[in-house]
């Protein structure tokens, strides 16, 4: 059967990433189910709740949210490098509690997924990145995949590689 006959698994993929390893293995993970069912990839990160506190009471926010984004820009095309094709991708930052702004982009971007890591780098962004991560999927109506500190190599099987189906 030709794939144009398959609907679309999803539409909207949004990733949330810390700049960790596990975070980049998320959104490894992320790109390539955005490249099997021809989604659009939305790469986020959130600054930490303090951060946005000290970011908003100086002059140089719009700098520091530009050079957020200028980083998740380099961060993502890291990610995606050997990956062809690269999938359709915007990047965005936003300030506040992690969690709650996961949860509203997802909303608003109509996302028909989320896909997180739920450990960051070291013992503390461990602690924080997993109660985000606890929190999203506690508040969201979105489905969550949880990604585990990467191993090996995410993949899927070789026969459901070239075709995925919506399940409803």
């Amino acid at each position: 059967m030709p794939r144009d006959t398959f609907p679309r698994v999803f539409r909207s993929i949004l990733c949330p990433v810390d700049f960790s390893p596990n975070s980049r293995a998320a959104l490894r993970y992320a790109a390539m189910l955005a490249r099997l069912s021809e989604a659009h990839l939305i790469v986020l990160y959130v600054d930490d709740p303090l951060l946005a506190a000290v970011m908003a009471a100086r002059a140089t926010a719009p700098t520091m949210i530009a050079a957020n984004e200028t980083e998740l820009q380099r961060f993502a095309t890291g990610a995606f490098r050997g990956a062809t094709p690269a999938p359709a991708c915007t990047v965005m930052t936003r300030a506040g509690t992690p969690a709650r702004e996961i949860v509203k982009a997802a909303e608003q971007h109509g996302c028909d997924l989320i896909v997180i890591g739920y450990r960051g780098a070291g013992r503390t962004s461990r602690l924080l990145f997993g109660s985000t991560t606890e929190g999203v999927m506690r508040t969201t109506a979105v489905p969550v995949v949880a990604i585990p500190p990467a191993r090996r190599r995410a993949r899927l099987p070789a026969a459901n590689r070239r075709i995925l189906k919506r399940a409803s």
